[in-house]
């Protein structure tokens, strides 16, 4: 059968429902993905890590615009905090995420990229593998600093040489 043989009239309403239905889905889900980005959530943090207790902490959209200062650029996070712990910022943390773990992953990649350029305050010391994800140690600012992926977070912290690797430890374990 021909193409020009072909009864159109029973299956163009169907074709035309269909892409009224994807053009639909399309601008719910650019609607959703725009909010969670415009209304940064609050993430998670301990309320202590290697033995120092929280001492300040922000979180949602103002954790977000910290992030995105301390970087001079815009990320797509849809979740934030950061944590000062111990009376002298012993220990400092910054939770992101993103609205996808996929995202996540390529934010993680950029930063690796970013920092291995070189220009930044921070000198890589490698990476490890703890069997569910890749973590990044550098030195920096006076400081120990370790970032890594948990879903759809990023995590960073700084902390103090000699609490570093317990930091590390306990943020393992509260960001499986």
């Amino acid at each position: 059968m021909s193409m020009r043989g072909l009864n159109w009239k029973p299956i163009l309403p169907l074709i035309f429902i269909a892409l009224g239905s994807l053009i639909l889905l399309t601008v719910i889900g650019y609607s959703y993905y725009n909010s969670l980005l415009r209304n940064p959530k609050h993430a998670p943090v301990p309320e202590t890590i290697a033995g120092f207790n929280l001492q300040r902490q922000t979180y949602g959209a103002q954790a977000v615009d910290e992030i995105n200062r301390m970087h001079s650029l815009e990320f797509p996070l849809s979740l934030g905090a950061v944590g000062i712990y111990g009376s002298e910022r012993r220990i400092i943390l910054w939770v992101s995420g993103a609205p996808t773990q996929t995202m996540a992953t390529r934010l993680t990649s950029d930063m690796e990229v970013r920092i291995a350029e070189g220009n930044s305050p921070f000198t890589p010391l490698g990476s490890r593998d703890d069997g569910k994800r890749k973590v990044y140690e550098l030195d920096g600012l006076g400081q120990k600093h370790f970032y890594f992926q948990s879903g759809k977070f990023l995590i960073w912290v700084a902390a103090d040489f000699e609490i570093a690797e317990d930091a590390l430890s306990d943020l393992l374990v509260f960001y499986p």
